[in-house]
């Protein structure tokens, strides 16, 4: 044991293991240094790196749709903290009283995304009529009008998804019966249709 060094996880911080007995990741461009987990630790932190991995793809979807909308080059950074919180289920503006329960498990990006999308004309709509203080001032008051209409594109999403799963339910229904039709009715060939050749004159 002299000489063996332990490694602390950078999950739990804990220091009880030994370095050749944990997983580690390479962290830098310039300096890679080794980062080191617990095993169970790392697979952890593998499925944590992975989901925001897929949440900044699709923050990123959404802050194009944003800067469709408001034919802007870039989001202003005060704007982010905002569809944070309606990713997260938290109040977005200061103490909302009854809020839903499903406003509180939150919505996913592409959610809000397309209700952007739903709501463009009404938000262009105001964009064009009030007199707005600058971006922010117009996104607050777009704000309002996503989260009011938030609920109403989830159960239009709810119910495409529904759809979907039907057809795609449908689509393997036929398959299978199609597939059942074939192999009962199927019939080897005998060998006069296969073989046409044997009536040939050599």
């Amino acid at each position: 044991m002299a000489g063996k060094k332990t490694r602390k996880c950078q999950r739990c911080k804990l220091d009880d293991t030994l370095m050749e007995d944990m997983e580690f990741e390479l962290v830098g461009e310039k300096k890679p240094v080794k980062k080191f987990y617990h095993k169970e630790c790392f697979v952890e932190h593998l499925k944590e790196k992975e989901f925001k991995r897929i949440e900044a793809e699709k923050l990123d979807v959404l802050t194009e749709k944003i800067k469709e909308i408001y034919g802007v080059k870039e989001v202003s950074k005060q704007a982010f903290p905002m569809l944070q919180k309606l990713r997260n289920g938290e109040p977005v503006y200061g103490n909302q009283k009854n809020l839903s329960k499903r406003y509180k498990e939150g919505y996913d990006y592409l959610l809000i995304a397309e209700t952007f999308d739903y709501c463009s004309e009404t938000i262009e709509y105001w964009n064009s009529v009030k007199p707005f203080n600058g971006f922010m001032s117009a996104f607050r008051y777009a704000m309002t009008i996503i989260i009011d209409k938030i609920y109403v594109v989830e159960q239009r999403a709810r119910t495409r998804e529904a759809e979907e799963r039907k057809m795609a339910q449908h689509l393997k229904r036929v398959e299978v019966e199609e597939q059942i039709f074939e192999d009962t009715n199927y019939k080897k060939p005998s060998k006069s249709k296969a073989d046409i050749t044997d009536f040939l004159d050599d």
